[in-house]
């Protein structure tokens, strides 16, 4: 059983080189058009800059969880993040996270889709220096499950889900039975412009679950780094907050 054995922290989705979420996170900078834009380089280096600043106030020696998307790499376009240059500045990143010391922990995320040519991802992320990298839920002390997106648990489970994925959104309505994510980021784009984005159908009707009785902590990046102390999380460190917080 996997047990926390040292100070622990616990974040994600960092999205590191990612230009779309600064709009769809409501992140402080500005970027204009899509994640191609050159024009947008500058900014997005400013943003990786202030989140790896955050990982400078955490002590030697520590474990750290990340619940996954820590690097912008897209879908099916891993070719481009596989030569040398690029490979080494990811793994200055990494070694910049982990320190003195520290110890850091991956749960793949739907963005972490980098591999070696005939290697799996998991392989890839091993290699920039990570810990342990997971590509499947992880239940620590037989209490909490640590995933990227939200996992189902059935009525009257006694775990405690501890996700990223749905960035600050925690699950207020039933996550399980819509395209909630997706819906979700594109509604806060794309609603300035007048356009209404429409909830996709129900398509899981058998996995309502009572809310009320849901345990889920959403522990996505615009909170900063949390320290994950027993059974309660507190605020380690924060570079900034959203822009309308």
């Amino acid at each position: 059983m996997l047990q926390r054995t040292r100070q622990t922290f616990i974040i994600s989705d960092l999205h590191l080189g990612h230009s779309n979420i600064i709009k769809y996170c409501g992140r402080p900078y500005h970027v204009e058009g899509s994640n191609r834009n050159p024009a947008n380089i500058p900014e997005v280096n400013r943003m990786n800059e202030d989140i790896l600043k955050m990982f400078d106030y955490l002590p030697d020696n520590c474990d750290i969880w990340n619940l996954g998307d820590c690097f912008f790499c897209g879908t099916g376009r891993h070719n481009e993040y596989l030569n040398e240059d690029k490979i080494n500045e990811l793994k200055e990143i990494v070694k910049r996270m982990k320190g003195n010391g520290r110890r850091l922990f991956l749960v793949l995320g739907n963005h972490d889709n980098v591999h070696f040519e005939g290697k799996s991802r998991v392989d890839y992320y091993y290699a920039l220096g990570f810990d342990k990298v997971y590509d499947t839920p992880v239940i620590i002390e037989n209490k909490y499950i640590l995933s990227h997106e939200p996992v189902y648990i059935a009525k009257g489970g006694n775990f405690v889900n501890l996700y990223g994925h749905t960035h600050d959104l925690a699950i207020e309505e039933d996550y399980f039975c819509y395209d909630f994510e997706n819906y979700a980021m594109e509604k806060r784009v794309f609603d300035e412009n007048g356009q209404e984005q429409s909830k996709i159908e129900k398509r899981y009707p058998e996995r309502v679950i009572d809310l009320t009785h849901y345990r889920n902590v959403c522990l996505d990046y615009n909170k900063g780094i949390l320290e994950w102390s027993g059974d309660y999380f507190k605020t380690a460190a924060i570079i900034w907050r959203k822009k309308d917080a």
